[in-house]
């Protein structure tokens, strides 16, 4: 699984850091003019910016800014390098970690209408193996595992559990599962009886951890009986009308858009190795962390109803997962989403890494905004700095700044 997770944003330099240093859009005035000329405005800085930050070195970009009154997006650049096709507006990015907060959104909604509730332990969860739990996890909730509190490694491909999985996939001799729900199943049961991370303790501090949405998903399944991807169009998909797909980080040969990955000047296409095509069924237990693809427009959807929702108007997201968001205090991670605050107002935000593909994303707490960036090029240094995050970065500062958004 390691060469295929999503990363930690823990790794990544925030949009916030480039913002706050660089001081753009800070104590700016708020701008006039009618709603036309401003939604035009919008639209120009943001094709300006999508090519700028092309012409700079990312394959193709999708920009964006939400606000109560509208939603805006520009598109820039290729589908794949060395191919003519330009993106079009059409064509689904990759969000990586971004869809945590979706699958998070899924889940509380969910649970407002009967379902599995997020007070649920492990052990009250998987009654049928409870006795194989590590007593350490065994009063771990569903509440804690989208909130990265669950004491799991993070299956992020910095480690070594991926291996250590795959390792014991391969040793099994009993027939292995054959469909998404029951392979999620299994490697519930197995992480289950591993060992909790060294120096955390499950249920009160904080690991960043995909493999916690796979455990989330596998209590949906097991709750429900339904596969956790139809519950996710059920609860989420659906009523807040977001059109879009889960895409598997193995590419495959029908993909349009591909995604790219290496530094700057030097990338190359993210193609399907023979090792990830093994392993693609197990790749792809791991979705709700990082698996959902959709075009820019459809991201603006989904954010412009936390907008409104924020706002205090009403939404079809769950209240409760709108009341936690408008209660979020600086640095607490809350349902998909890191709070941060500066020193005009909090902020939510969210990185997301595929291969290939990444995805920034600032949301403000009072409803005020919120801008973002879809790439299919990716990139971490070893210090965990990228020149993609920081493309996208200046691009949605210059937004912000001549938006006069102050923050």
């Amino acid at each position: 699984m390691s060469s295929h997770a999503t990363s930690s944003p823990l790794r990544r330099r925030s949009v916030l850091q480039l913002l706050l240093s660089s001081g753009l859009g800070l104590g700016l005035p708020a701008c006039g003019g009618s709603d036309d000329s401003e939604q035009a405005e919008t639209a120009a800085v943001l094709r300006t910016q999508a090519d700028t930050a092309v012409a700079s070195g990312l394959v193709g970009l999708v920009l964006g800014q939400v606000s109560r009154q509208s939603s805006s997006v520009a598109v820039a650049g290729k589908r794949r390098l060395g191919q003519g096709a330009p993106v079009q507006t059409q064509d689904r990015f990759a969000i990586g970690s971004n869809t945590k907060a979706m699958s998070c959104a899924a889940i509380v909604a969910l649970a407002e209408r009967g379902g599995p509730a997020l007070s649920l332990t492990l052990q009250e969860a998987f009654t049928d193996w409870a006795g194989d739990i590590h007593p350490a996890f065994a009063q771990v909730t569903l509440s804690d595992l989208m909130h990265h509190l669950g004491g799991l490694p993070a299956f992020n491909g910095s480690g070594p559990e991926e291996d250590a999985f795959i390792a014991a996939v391969e040793a099994d001799s009993r027939p292995l599962p054959d469909t998404m729900a029951s392979r999620r199943a299994y490697f519930a049961r197995w992480l289950l009886a591993q060992a909790p991370a060294d120096s955390v303790v499950p249920g009160r501090d904080y690991l960043y951890s995909n493999a916690g949405y796979v455990l989330a998903a596998a209590i949906v399944e097991s709750r429900t009986g339904k596969a956790f991807e139809t519950v996710f169009d059920e609860m989420l998909a659906q009523p807040l009308a977001l059109q879009g797909a889960w895409r598997s980080p193995v590419p495959g040969p029908t993909d349009l858009l591909w995604g790219h990955e290496g530094a700057a000047g030097a990338l190359a296409v993210v193609e399907a190795t023979e090792e990830a095509l093994a392993t693609k069924d197990w790749l792809d237990i791991i979705s709700p962390a990082g698996g959902w693809a959709c075009t820019g427009a459809a991201y603006a959807q989904w954010l412009r109803w936390h907008v409104l929702a924020l706002r205090g108007e009403r939404t079809p997201l769950p209240q409760a997962y709108v009341n936690d968001l408008r209660a979020a205090s600086d640095g607490r991670y809350v349902w998909g989403w890191q709070a941060l605050a500066t020193p005009k107002r909090l902020l939510l935000t969210h990185t997301g890494h595929e291969p290939g593909f990444m995805a920034e994303v600032v949301l403000d707490r009072a409803g005020e905004f919120a801008v973002f960036g879809l790439s299919n090029t990716g990139h971490f240094a070893d210090d965990g700095t990228s020149w993609v995050l920081g493309r996208i970065d200046q691009a949605l500062a210059e937004v912000l700044k001549q938006q006069s958004i102050a923050l």
